[in-house]
């Protein structure tokens, strides 16, 4: 589907501030978010967020902001170093874009890969608000037969924290 770019600029007006609309080049913009997926790293995704970027998803809170999404992306880094994602599909209306894509990584020491369909909404050329759908259970799931897959995790989510080797306290 060929993405359908506005010809006239249209300004939305917040509380917060106004935003100008102007086209952008779906393909361009999807090409960008394949390249950051490839090969991962927290400044090209911050980059790709507007400053009050809203990004949603099963299973975890939502994140406000490009300094929260910097420090989520760091998190999810740091706990899937092997991180890469590979879009297979997408398609573009206005100002939305429906991306359909696999993140790839190793889960509890196995391979694991996760399909995911991305509604993203862009402003000015960077992402304003992205909802992801996923199928969380079955995440879950995998996660519950690879008990390597456990602490890490749980980790990741904040439920525990590390412990230094020489001291045993958290970090």
């Amino acid at each position: 589907m060929q993405p359908k770019n506005r010809s006239n600029q249209e300004e939305t007006h917040t509380e917060k501030e106004v935003h100008t609309h102007e086209p952008f080049d779906a393909s361009d913009f999807v090409e960008r978010f394949a390249k950051a997926w490839d090969h991962p790293n927290v400044p090209t995704f911050v980059a790709m967020l507007a400053s009050d970027v809203r990004l949603t998803q099963p299973v975890t809170p939502t994140t406000h902001g490009r300094e929260a999404a910097a420090r989520e992306f760091t998190r999810l880094l740091d706990w899937l170093p092997d991180l890469r994602g590979t879009v297979d599909s997408w398609s573009a209306s206005g100002d939305t874009i429906m991306i359909a894509w696999r993140l790839g990584f190793t889960l509890g020491g196995s391979p694991y890969e996760l399909r995911i369909v991305d509604r993203i909404i862009v402003r000015n050329n960077v992402i304003a608000e992205r909802e992801a759908y996923f199928d969380s259970l079955r995440f879950f799931l995998t996660t519950l037969i690879r008990p390597h897959a456990w602490l890490p995790y749980l980790r990741y989510r904040g439920y525990l924290r590390r412990r230094h080797a020489h001291t045993g306290h958290p970090s």
